[in-house]
C-alpha cells in the first residue's frame, strides 16, 4: 500500500515543504498578536494550556510561550519537531513549551499523560482536511475531549469560495532563492477536495534540476461546511474572521479563522 501522502512530504521529505515553514516565519509575529485578541476575547487564561496541533517548525508554539502560555506542540515530522526543539531552546522557553511527535488522528494518545486540561487548542496554516471529514471530526471530538468547559478551537484554513472564484490550473512559486515549486492544481467539486501535484525543483544556473512530487488530496471547506464540522464535535460556534487582523470573512476572503468554545 502507498504512503499517505503527509508521510511522504513531512516525514519522508520533510526539507522540502519544510523551506516554506521557514518562510512562513516572518508573518508568525503578526499572526500571534492576533491569537492572543482571540485569547483575550474568549478569557483564555494568561497562563493557559495550549495546544498546537500540526505545529510544524513550532513558529507560533514558540511565541505563545515567550508570551507566558503553556504550550504543547504536536507534529507528524520529527524533523519538524527537531527544530521546534532547537528555536525553543535559543529562545529561552524550552520550559514552557514541549513539543511531541505524533500524527493527529491519534492526538487524544498522543497526549494521555498531560497532567492539566487544555485552554485552547490552535490548527492553522490549513492543516485540516488532510484526510477525510470523518477523520476530521474524529479528531476535533478528541481534542474537544482534553479541553476544559469554554476553552477555545482555532482552525485556520482556506476559504473554499475563494479558491472557486480565483481558481488557477497551475502555479509556480519561489521559495528561496534556489528552491521553486510548480502546482499542477485540480479542484473536485464533486467532493470538494483538492486533488493537485506538486513538484520541487532546485535552480542550477539556467536550468532546473528535478527533486520530487506529492500527490496532495485536501479537502477544503466553506464556512458553514466547517462551522456544521465543528459543532457535530462538541464545540459551539462563535465567529469567524478573514485574517488575523481579525475582520470578518467574506465570500472573496483568501482564508478563514474560525473561533468555537466548549460548552460549559
Amino acid at each position: 500500500m502507498s504512503k499517505h501522502w503527509t508521510e511522504r512530504m513531512f516525514v519522508e521529505r520533510p526539507s522540502l515543504f519544510g523551506a516554506t515553514l521557514e518562510k512562513a516565519m516572518e508573518r508568525a509575529s503578526s499572526e500571534v498578536a492576533g491569537l492572543e485578541k482571540i485569547f483575550s476575547q474568549f478569557s483564555v487564561p494568561a497562563n493557559g494550556l495550549v495546544l498546537d496541533l500540526c505545529c510544524g517548525m513550532g513558529r507560533h508554539s514558540v511565541l505563545l510561550a515567550e508570551k507566558g502560555y503553556k504550550v504543547v506542540g504536536v507534529d507528524l515530522s520529527p524533523q519538524y519537531v527537531s527544530h521546534a526543539n532547537e528555536i525553543a531552546t535559543r529562545k529561552g522557553v524550552a520550559e514552557k513549551v514541549e513539543f511531541r511527535i505524533g500524527d493527529m488522528r491519534q492526538v487524544a494518545n498522543v497526549l494521555k499523560d498531560c497532567r492539566r486540561k487544555l485552554n485552547a487548542v490552535i490548527n492553522l496554516f490549513s492543516s485540516i482536511g488532510y484526510y477525510n471529514e470523518k477523520t476530521d471530526k474524529e479528531v476535533l471530538t478528541q481534542v474537544s475531549s482534553l479541553t476544559v468547559p469554554q476553552g477555545v478551537l482555532i482552525i485556520e484554513t482556506k476559504n473554499r469560495y475563494w479558491l472557486i472564484r480565483h481558481f488557477l490550473r497551475r502555479g509556480i512559486e519561489y521559495i528561496d532563492d534556489d528552491l521553486i515549486l510548480i502546482e499542477e492544481r485540480k479542484l473536485n467539486l464533486e467532493n470538494s477536495r483538492m486533488e493537485n501535484v506538486w513538484k520541487y525543483y532546485k535552480r542550477q544556473g539556467q536550468n532546473l534540476e528535478y527533486l520530487d512530487s506529492f500527490e496532495l488530496d485536501h479537502r477544503v471547506y466553506s464556512l458553514h461546511e466547517l462551522k456544521n464540522l465543528v459543532e457535530e464535535s462538541g464545540w459551539i460556534y462563535q465567529t469567524c474572521y478573514d485574517s488575523f487582523n481579525l475582520e470578518p470573512v467574506q465570500m472573496d476572503s483568501n482564508r478563514m479563522i474560525l473561533v468555537a468554545q466548549k460548552s460549559g
